[in-house]
């Protein structure tokens, strides 16, 4: 069998046969390390994200099941520090109803200290509400555009493999972009496979993708698209929803039509009631102590 190197790989070959032991050595063990920290750090996020509970309606209604793992792990080296964060869904039933984004922030460029932040965006057509600790941090009565119909796409197909071909084509109809605090303009990307991707027959939903649209692999808008059929279970069509994943000016648009615009969350007054909520949380400082559970980030 013959291995055939690029030029890349053979230069790595050559460099790791050229290294002597000791320093070989201490570059496996300077990758071990940073590969321990972010594990653990992902644990410090996973800690921080059980600490949110969120209810349709209000405290007494129904809980949303948050997912086991994180849909995105992402980092984006675009930023001037470190960062590195974790996305989780929350569910009714099989459809997400929200997003809470966690990530640590350091712009001294540490791997174990640093900002704990926190994003919570909405999906939803009904309230929400968010409480940790027994305070309530985040009621939005609605996302903000949820559920409208793509008009003029072909019906759902039967078969999900072409469902998802369709799901694909129709994200690419919407194009996405961010404006930084100058006011530059940031075209953002399309990530080429969907975030997730579910099903909800009991609330009408025969499949479902979850796109984003990216800066590097950080989600700075969400678009959410579902094949739905009617009560009766018949005449199915396509809708979508759309979300903020930033701070930045977002617009979006469909075809040749702005869809989608929110202004720059900090210059905004913020209030609780916002379908996007935002916050530094607190520090981030991962124990030396690799047995210590991780330290809560709360303020």
């Amino acid at each position: 069998m013959r291995i055939r190197l690029t030029c890349g790989a053979a230069a790595a070959v050559v460099a790791m046969a050229l290294m002597p032991p000791a320093i070989e050595g201490l570059a496996q063990e300077s990758a071990d390390s940073q590969q321990d920290v972010r594990q653990r750090r992902l644990e410090w996020l996973q800690a921080r994200a059980d600490e949110f509970e969120i209810h349709a309606g209000d405290n007494n209604g129904r809980r949303l099941k948050r997912g086991d793992a994180p849909i995105l792990r992402w980092s984006n080296p675009t930023r001037d520090f470190v960062n590195d964060g974790a996305m989780f869904l929350y569910f009714d039933g099989g459809r997400p109803r929200a997003v809470v984004n966690v990530w640590v922030r350091s712009r001294e460029k540490s791997l174990t200290s640093g900002e704990f932040w926190r994003e919570l965006i909405s999906l939803s057509e009904q309230p929400l509400v968010c409480w940790r600790d027994g305070r309530t941090i985040w009621s939005p009565p609605r996302g903000g555009l949820v559920e409208r119909a793509i008009e003029g796409a072909e019906p759902p197909a039967n078969s999900p493999a072409r469902r998802l071909v369709q799901m694909r084509e129709l994200a690419r109809r919407f194009r996405a972009s961010s404006y930084k605090d100058d006011g530059a303009l940031n075209e953002l990307r399309l990530m080429p496979q969907p975030l997730f991707r579910y099903q909800d027959n009991a609330q009408g939903t025969v499949d479902g993708a979850l796109f984003a649209f990216a800066e590097g692999n950080d989600a700075e808008a969400l678009l959410l698209i579902e094949a739905t059929t009617s009560a009766r279970g018949a005449g199915g069509r396509w809708r979508y929803t759309l979300a903020r994943m930033t701070s930045y000016r977002v617009a979006v648009r469909l075809d040749d039509q702005e869809v989608f615009v929110v202004e720059a969350y900090w210059k905004e007054p913020r209030k609780s009631e916002a379908p996007y909520s935002e916050a530094r949380d607190g520090p981030f400082v991962l124990s030396e102590n690799k047995s210590e559970t991780p330290e809560s980030g709360n303020e």
